[in-house]
Order: C-alpha cells, then structure tokens, then sequence
C-alpha cells in the first residue's frame, strides 16, 4: 500500500514537473496584444484593424486588444519585452526583431490588388516622389534638397533608400542630400511633399497608393522620380514563446475565417492573407545585416 502511495505521488511530482517545464517554454497570455508600425495615424490604424481583432477574439476565446506604438522600433521593443504577442511589422523591422529574438516568426502577409504604384501580389516597392509643379526631373536635381524619411526601421523609407543612394551615388543618403528628417509615418511624409515642407520624399507605393484612393492626394499631384525593386510584404509576427495551441488558434482567424475579413480587405486594397515565412524576407535581411 505504501509503495502504491509512493508510486501514486511520484507521478503526481513528474506531471507537475511536466507541467512547469512547459510553463517556462510556453505562455498562454490571458489577453493578446497585437501591435502595429505606424504607417499611418493610430485611429486610423485602430479602425481598419478591429475586424480582425474580433475574428481573433471569436478564434482565441479571450480578449485581444490593440497597443498603439509611436514608432517601427517601439513595436520591436514590444515583441522582444513580451508586452507585445502578435505584431505587423515591416520587413525591415522584421529583420530588426529576428536579429534579435530568432523565436520570432513571420507566418502571414497581405496579398494586394493593383493600384496606380502598386502591383498586384504580394510586394511593393520604395518610391522617391516629388511635387509634380517643382523642377525636379531626376535624383540629380535633388543633391543637396531636403527630404523626409520615415522611421530608422522603416524599409522602403530608410533601409532600402540609403542603400539604393549609396549604390546610385557613390554618397551615403546623409551627405547626398541637404536637410535629412523623418516623418513617422507614410501618410505624414506624403502630406510634408504636398505642403513643401520637404523637396521629396521615399515612401511606400501602397501608402501612395491608398492616398489617391482616400482623395487626401490627386494622381497627379506627385512625381516618382526613382523606384525600387519589389519588396516583400509587410509581414503578421508572433512571438515564439506563445503556447502551439494560441498560435494554431491565431492562424485559424488569418486563415480560416477570411469571409468575416472581406470587407477589411476591400478598404485596405487587399484580397486576403497569404501564408509566408522567414525565407520569403532572407534578402530584406542580408540588406539590414550589411548596413553601415
């Protein structure tokens, strides 16, 4: 009987062994933050995304709350401090946050319709844009101009730009142009070019493509001097440390349930989410690992 007893409470002490084990490799947070860079104003952002923050409700069957950042790298910051569970990141602050935490895992990405700079797919591209009525013809009329970036972390604002300068010049970004500022935001950079408060600026083709749309930018108002190659898509993180079941439950809401997304996906310029990986941002992160 003692030896029964003694059996009975060894397998208690290994399954509560087995239990903490997985405690410290997994979490099963009671309420998932997702965080998103600032392409745009935080409402803004809120509002597009809260589809999707009720289809994830529905599939997680606990509360899921947007935590606003006020910048590319703050979003990082959050992902690597756990604050942060599920993240849209640009691929270069993708590339920021792998370098730092290689658990953190890019698994969706939205796939886009054809808009004016736009192709259709899953990329875009870096433009430097100008106002159609300055006397800007080429990158050579710019030396020396002002221009506005958007976030040390941004790819087609800073990473993808300063490498592209350096490769067309000969001159890093810095010493090529004049006055260097950053916006914060795609929207801002857009809006800083129409007023002249910069001579140009680089920002995403769908950020400049969802301007026209939104009629906060006429088609013909600016110019795009100089493109990149396509850019992979933004891509959705998680965090490696989440327990598998919250992250087969965050994929079931990007992947399962895209007929409640529709109408997220029409104002966005979307046709849905498609499944990537780390592979699909090797490139992006050759770029951010051989920097400066």
């Amino acid at each position: 009987m003692t030896r029964t007893i003694a059996i009975h409470l060894l397998g208690l002490l290994m399954a509560g062994c087995a239990c903490l084990a997985q405690g410290q490799t997994c979490e099963s947070p009671k309420i998932i933050r997702v965080s998103l860079i600032p392409k745009k104003s935080s409402d803004a952002l809120g509002a597009e995304y809260q589809p999707l923050v009720k289809v994830l409700e529905a599939a997680v069957r606990q509360p899921v709350e947007i935590v606003m950042a006020s910048s590319y790298g703050a979003v990082v910051e959050g992902l690597l401090a756990g604050t942060v569970d599920l993240a849209e990141l640009g691929p270069a602050s993708y590339a920021q946050a792998k370098a730092r935490d290689n658990r953190i895992t890019a698994f969706a990405s939205m796939i886009q319709r054809v808009g004016p700079h736009t192709e259709a797919g899953d990329s875009y591209r870096s433009l430097l844009v100008v106002r159609r009525d300055k006397k800007f013809h080429g990158l050579p009329d710019l030396r020396g101009s002002n221009i506005s970036l958007i976030d040390p972390a941004s790819t087609s604002g800073a990473l993808i730009p300063r490498q592209a300068i350096a490769k067309l010049t000969g001159m890093a970004l810095e010493h090529y142009f004049g006055r260097i500022t950053f916006a914060g935001s795609h929207d801002r950079a857009i809006q800083a070019v129409q007023k002249g408060l910069v001579d140009a600026a680089f920002v995403s083709s769908s950020r400049l493509d969802e301007a026209v749309r939104n009629g906060s930018l006429r088609a013909d108002e600016l110019q795009v001097l100089w493109k990149s190659s396509p850019i992979p898509y933004d891509p959705f993180v998680y965090r490696g440390q989440l327990c598998q079941p919250v992250i087969d439950k965050i994929k079931q809401a990007f992947f399962q349930n895209s007929a409640s997304l529709q109408d997220m996906f029409r104002g966005m310029n979307g046709e849905g989410f498609a499944h990537v990986s780390d592979e699909q941002y090797r490139g992006i992160r050759e770029v951010y690992a051989n920097q400066p």
